[in-house]
């Protein structure tokens, strides 16, 4: 048995981003993987090779597209060498991790993490107790019970990012953020795209006008959607994967895309040994510290009820860590945690929505300006989309920021310290944006709530 000063219990971005921290004060981390590779589902089979391939599909969209700039050209793609792009952008991203392990010393046990009692880890045939312990296992994809995945015909977004063939035509069930990026690559590469969203809107977690706004973009693109819409049933027929929906109708493709959310990985870990209980959905409940009910046990991530997104993580990882280190870190205030899409339009947004502005009896001003407006996009051609802004009627200090548009998810940016230090609109606005820039659009979309736009 080997006691150890602080063991965190998963390499993906809120445990490795927490084992740096916890080097940088000098507590030794030791991090158990169960993976060959650091970085977690992010890095192996989310964000990064999602975002790869997304970056295909926009460079794949600007060479057809080229001709209104005069270029002329007739490009061609071989998806095998797409998918390889987005392993070697994943490849690349590991080997980064490991310097960055190997620069702090950090060390790596491998193999799968089980609870033994309230302080105690066993892996494998290895025994290890400490002092304070990270829990960062994240979450695994979900199956609706009457879709479950089988990884042939009814894919999660694992078997999307990494096919060997484009299917002609897939019903992407599910319209939040994983499901409208893959309607996006799918779309641009060829294929048939039907997106189905059982509630009211594509993107729902998003403010509505940006929903609706998303949904005009798709349906340009020739995407069939489906908001407000149920799967009752999937058959598999010689002609394809036949899909039954909520109005009667039915569809048939040749895959189905589940993309109705995650689930956290708390089950393998045998937690009832230690006294910490999670709740029905399998998360672990903690304090404002990320404490669990057993002193010195955290838990980040996916794994507790805030929102699963690897920055998230990686914030609730440092705070854990400068917590337990003795530290005081101020608690983390969620609505100032950005959200982002990266589909094209892109979407971000961060603060209130206008719906839960209303719902929270608050009295706001709202401003927006649309990229079509805007010299930059104009000249690049990138004009679909708009910036949108609340702030507060009585005080001006900001209360909500929501971009759909090329490069949203980079300009929201700016609002997310002017948010945090409450800044008013005219504080905004006197900051001088460059020309000309994308960016000019959020200063307008501020202009615009004090009643001074100039170029709308």
């Amino acid at each position: 048995m080997e006691h150890l000063k602080l063991l965190i219990i998963g390499a993906g971005p809120g445990g490795y981003v927490a084992a740096i921290r916890a080097a940088q004060l000098g507590l030794a981390p030791v991090v158990i993987e169960k993976t060959a590779a650091l970085g977690g589902t992010c890095l192996n089979w989310g964000c990064i090779p999602a975002k790869a391939l997304i970056r295909a599909a926009e460079a794949y969209e600007e060479a057809k597209e080229a001709r209104r700039f005069g270029i002329h050209a007739e490009p061609t793609f071989m998806w095998s060498e797409v998918v390889a792009h987005a392993k070697g952008a994943v490849a690349k991203n590991n080997k980064g991790i490991e310097f960055l392990f190997k620069k702090h010393a950090i060390r790596v046990i491998r193999g799968e993490a089980r609870f033994a009692g309230p302080k105690t880890v066993t892996v494998g045939a290895e025994t290890y107790t400490a002092d304070h312990i990270i829990i960062a296992t994240g979450s695994t994809v979900k199956s609706l019970p009457h879709l479950p995945v089988d990884g042939a015909d009814i894919w999660s977004s694992d078997q999307a990012l990494f096919c060997e063939t484009l299917p002609k035509s897939i019903a992407i069930i599910g319209a939040g953020a994983i499901g409208v990026e893959f309607a996006y690559i799918f779309s641009v590469f060829g294929v048939e795209v039907h997106l189905i969203e059982a509630l009211d809107r594509l993107v729902p977690l998003e403010d509505g006008e940006i929903s609706r706004e998303l949904l005009k973009e798709f349906r340009k693109r020739k995407m069939k959607c489906y908001p407000g819409t149920c799967v009752e049933k999937a058959e598999k027929t010689d002609g394809g994967m036949v899909v039954t929906l909520s109005d009667g109708k039915s569809i048939t493709v040749e895959k189905i895309l589940s993309a109705v959310g995650r689930r956290p990985n708390s089950a393998p870990l045998d937690l009832a040994v230690t006294g910490i209980e999670t709740d029905p959905r399998g998360f672990i409940p903690v304090n404002e510290h990320y404490e669990t009910k057993v002193p010195g046990i955290y838990a980040i991530g996916d794994l507790i009820a805030t929102p699963m997104l690897a920055h998230t993580a990686e914030h609730e990882g440092i705070h854990a860590v400068e917590h337990l280190a003795g530290l005081h870190p101020h608690p983390i205030d969620y609505r100032q945690n950005p959200g982002c899409t990266f589909c094209e339009p892109a979407i971000a947004s961060v603060g209130l929505a206008e719906e839960k502005a209303k719902e929270l009896g608050i009295a706001y001003t709202v401003g927006r300006f649309p990229f079509a407006a805007n010299g930059k996009a104009v000249a690049s051609g990138t004009t679909a989309g708009f910036v949108k802004v609340l702030i507060a009627a009585d005080t001006h200090e900001l209360l909500g920021a929501h971009i759909i548009g090329h490069g949203a998810t980079d300009l929201i940016a700016e609002f997310l310290p002017a948010l945090r230090l409450k800044a008013k609109a005219e504080e905004i606005v006197a900051s001088i944006h460059p020309h000309p820039t994308l960016c000019e659009a959020s200063l307008e979309a501020v202009l615009d709530t004090l009643g001074r736009v100039m170029h709308k």
